[in-house]
């Protein structure tokens, strides 16, 4: 730089006093924005100007230069540029994330590590503007009016806690438009999400069916690289898509298929760059002999399976071998998840294997670091050891969570302290990266969304303050009532003691009066919101309470076998989602109608078809494990009572593999002579059935979907039933088994 530049610099911007940055007075441009020519410093000049039109009116002039001395006070100096004046970000980041905030004389220096962190800085600043965006949309931006805009005095620097922050919507197009995916776009983009994915992204997935595709040929010649499991019949065969991970032929077509990439992609061999190891997301793993001697023989609490992990490290550290020293940087990971969410007990995993955390099987309710949970204790241990393994040698972590109580989007819902609590924990212990897979319902978790994108980027603040904030910003003088629904709500469900997931636990977490006081809540700050807007999003949150509301009333309809009362509101809640579908797309999700139909629909309709003649109880006699207990002979007085369809398996303390019920009942002589069904409303996940000790009917694997038996045969004065319920699958959903619908007999 000459020294004549230099000077001019010095001069234009030498600080003399503490002064208020002013960009805009009195609805007129004061500053111009400068910046080095860029696609995405276009972006961050575009943005400013688009919230400050909005502010006050007015934007600035947009002055493009890679000369410093070209820059006028006052200005608002962006990327490269700042970052020659002096607006250099302190510390690298992994993602080169970080900026600063610098004022230096009239100017505004925003300098980053690169583009894409310049333009979070320019977020920043806007937020001390008190700007925010708290949900997609037009409708969705909090932009305060003023005629001045003016900005104090700053120098600071900012870094993300974790390097990824990934909230992205699920499903497909039937889930999410272009529309909402471009909303959403936007949204994250303002909230500093980023795009950065560490090595241990690139290693998550379920892998196997796909290598299984890519070695067809070898499966179908050789079936025995499957895993020898169970079928239906209980006969061990070999089938997909799971695979035999301890055949040495498995791991030299892994090791092989990473060395066929690098040579198709032209990579030196010392690339760092990740690779999924991990299994197909089903249960069926190998119960052959080499796959248990193996193993550690631990088995999976949660699902009472042969715990995997093992057996997963095992493979990856084989095929890190295979590969050697000639690939030095290649990472292979999996996800912590379902029968392979333990930690190693036999292998000590090689330094290259990342680990992604996916708690599926665990309370959705609850932090990690909540004690009054059952299952959350279990799954932080786990985490804590593999934290702690990451401390001795390095090996990568990364979370991947959920946004909503899953098979299940539409009721309230809180991740407000969960995410309070949780993230601080991750960064502590070394997490790299957030990846949440998102439910699109803003009416629900849109507090919860915002506060999680806030955490993300720094953990350190508190949740409470953070939800205050929020609820200034969005609901204006509507801020207390909302703010003490959002509370009750997330007290609610923790306080509650319940873990069973989907639609299960609702009506033992919520009743009806918590319905009127969230109502009343929404009705008291609807009326004290001043802006139209305001208004608005207050009243995007009666979608959850309206659902929940006709959701309760449909369950205790079925809970007293009116099933044609219960299809009625089944019906109106199908009808409450398109309204609020249709008065905004993204406050409820669009799959919500599906989830309705996959786990509720068949069993409302098929119920209310038939004229129920007896219910069964819903407390039946009960015994869980294997036997022959269909003898009507056979003495069950000592058999304990347990509730079906009116509570949990989690509610009960209750768990595993296979229970039976039996039941007495009587008929008369003639509704012996008429036709004669049983009506079984739902059960996880096989049912057969025996009438006074003869087998009448098996019917497969029908998660959650009712079934009808013939029931001929039975007889004039007392008969019994004995039902037994097989999980097929080890966990269908978290907390349930058994019976978990009202059944009854019907004659027509």
């Amino acid at each position: 730089m000459k020294l004549a530049t230099l000077l001019a610099l010095l001069l234009a911007f030498a600080p003399t006093i503490a002064f208020a940055q002013t960009l805009v007075r009195d609805g007129r441009p004061v500053a111009r924005i400068y910046l080095e020519p860029s696609d995405r410093l276009d972006t961050a000049a575009e943005e400013l100007n688009y919230h400050l039109g909005k502010m006050s009116g007015a934007t600035l002039e947009v002055v493009r230069t890679a000369d410093p001395g070209a820059v006028k006070g006052p200005a608002v100096v962006l990327g490269a540029l700042a970052v020659k004046m002096g607006a250099a970000p302190k510390g690298a980041t992994p993602s080169r994330e970080g900026f600063r905030l610098l004022t230096r004389g009239q100017a505004l220096l925003i300098g980053g590590e690169s583009d894409d962190a310049t333009l979070f800085g320019v977020y920043a600043v806007l937020e001390k503007l008190g700007v925010d965006w708290v949900m997609p949309g037009e409708i969705g931006e909090v932009i305060p009016r003023r005629a001045t805009v003016t900005l104090p005095t700053l120098d600071e620097n900012q870094r993300p806690d974790f390097s990824m922050r990934r909230l992205w919507y699920r499903g497909g197009a039937d889930t999410v438009t272009r529309e909402d995916k471009a909303r959403m776009a936007v949204w994250l983009r303002r909230q500093r999400a980023g795009a950065f994915q560490p090595l241990s992204a690139q290693t998550a997935g379920h892998y196997w069916p796909t290598f299984i595709k890519r070695h067809k040929a070898a499966f179908d010649a050789d079936p025995t690289l499957y895993a020898l499991r169970r079928d239906s019949q209980g006969r061990l065969v070999r089938r997909g898509p799971q695979i035999e991970t301890t055949d040495p032929r498995i791991v030299a077509m892994m090791a092989q298929d990473i060395r066929d990439t690098f040579e198709t992609k032209s990579w030196p061999r010392d690339k760092a760059v990740g690779f999924p190891i991990g299994p197909a997301d089903t249960a069926g793993y190998s119960l052959s002999p080499e796959s248990a001697a193996a193993g550690s023989g631990a088995l999976d609490p949660i699902t009472g399976e042969p715990d995997q992990t093992d057996l997963l490290v095992k493979l990856a550290n084989d095929v890190l071998a295979v590969l050697g020293a000639a690939y030095p940087n290649v990472h292979l990971g999996f996800y912590s998840y379902a029968a392979h969410g333990g930690y190693p007990g036999r292998y000590t995993p090689d330094p290259r294997v990342a680990v992604i955390f996916a708690p599926i099987n665990f309370s959705r309710y609850h932090a990690l670091t909540d004690g009054a949970s059952r299952s959350q204790p279990l799954y932080r241990s786990v985490f804590d050891q593999w934290a702690a393994l990451a401390r001795r040698q390095g090996n990568p972590m990364l979370y991947r969570g959920y946004n909503w109580n899953l098979a299940e989007n539409m009721l309230p819902y809180s991740k407000l302290q969960i995410w309070g609590e949780e993230l601080a924990y991750y960064r502590d212990a070394g997490v790299e990266g957030l990846n949440i897979e998102a439910t699109k319902a803003w009416g629900v978790n849109g507090p919860s969304d915002w506060l999680f994108m806030q955490l993300a980027w720094d953990a350190s603040q508190d949740w409470r303050v953070l939800l205050e904030d929020y609820c200034v910003k969005a609901f204006g003088d509507g801020t207390e009532p909302m703010r003490r629904y959002l509370l009750r709500l997330t007290e609610t469900q923790r306080a509650a003691g319940q873990e069973a997931g989907s639609y299960h636990a609702i009506p033992l977490i919520f009743d009806q009066a918590f319905v009127e006081a969230a109502q009343a809540d929404i009705s008291e700050a609807e009326r004290l919101a001043k802006l139209p807007a305001e208004k608005e999003r207050i009243g995007y949150f009666r979608s959850g309470v309206d659902l929940l509301d006709f959701y309760l009333a449909y369950h205790e309809a079925t809970t007293r076998f009116d099933f044609k009362t219960a299809l009625e509101r089944y019906d109106a809640l199908h009808a409450t989602w398109r309204a609020y579908y249709a008065r905004n797309p993204d406050i409820v999700a669009r799959e919500a109608p599906a989830y309705l139909e996959r786990f509720i629909g068949p069993f409302v309709r098929e119920a209310a078809r038939h004229l129920v003649l007896q219910p069964l109880p819903e407390k039946m006699k009960t015994t869980f494990g294997a036997g022959a207990f269909q003898d009507p002979a056979f003495d069950d007085s000592a058999w304990p009572l347990t509730s079906t369809f009116a509570s949990t398996w989690d509610a009960q303390r209750l768990a595993g593999q296979t229970v039976w019920y039996r039941h007495r009942f009587t008929l008369t002589a003639a509704e012996a002579e008429g036709p004669l069904h049983l009506f079984l409303g739902g059960f996880d996940d096989r049912a057969t059935v025996w009438l006074n000790g003869r087998q009448i009917g098996d019917s497969g694997r029908r998660f959650s979907v009712p079934a009808t038996f013939d029931l001929a045969g039975a007889t004039a004065g007392e008969n019994l039933l004995a039902i037994r319920i097989v999980r097929d699958h080890p966990i269908n959903e978290i907390g349930i088994g058994g019976l978990i619908r009202p059944s009854f007999l019907f004659s027509r």
